[in-house]
This record gives C-alpha cells, sequence and structure tokens, in this order.
C-alpha cells in the first residue's frame, strides 16, 4: 500500500512545481515581466525573486548547525 501523503505536502510538491515552471518561461522569455509570471503560475513573487537569484530550496539547503560537509559525513 502507498504511503498517505498529507494535503499540505501535496500542496508544496504542486507548488514547487509551477515554480519550476515559471523560472523556465522566464528565462526563455515567453513571459518578460517577475510579477506577470507570479500571477500566471500563482506563486509568491519573492520567492520567484530568490529562486531566479540562486537561492536553493529551503528542503534542499543544509543546517547552518551542520559541522560536518557531506562527503565528511558520507566517509563516517
Amino acid at each position: 500500500m502507498p504511503p498517505i501523503r498529507s494535503q499540505r505536502s501535496q500542496d508544496l510538491t504542486e507548488q514547487e512545481g509551477r515554480i519550476l515552471l515559471a523560472i523556465q518561461a522566464f528565462k526563455n522569455k515567453e513571459i518578460s515581466s517577475i510579477r506577470e509570471v507570479a500571477r500566471r503560475f500563482n506563486i509568491p513573487r519573492s520567492t520567484l525573486q530568490d529562486r531566479l537569484r540562486g537561492h536553493e530550496q529551503r528542503a534542499n539547503s543544509r543546517a547552518n548547525s551542520s559541522k560536518l560537509t557531506e562527503t565528511e559525513e558520507e566517509t563516517l
């Protein structure tokens, strides 16, 4: 039986997909305004701007309190 995902996690997954599509549309110059891209894809403008500036998704970034790098952790 497949695991049951909460509605919140499904919403976040859908939003992440919309963000990736929005970034692609902006970079391909299909839509020239960040504000318009955010409105059309129903995502926060600030999140889109941060991603375009190179910020990672919070779930993919390592915590600031990590003492070891990923390579060091794997070695141990």
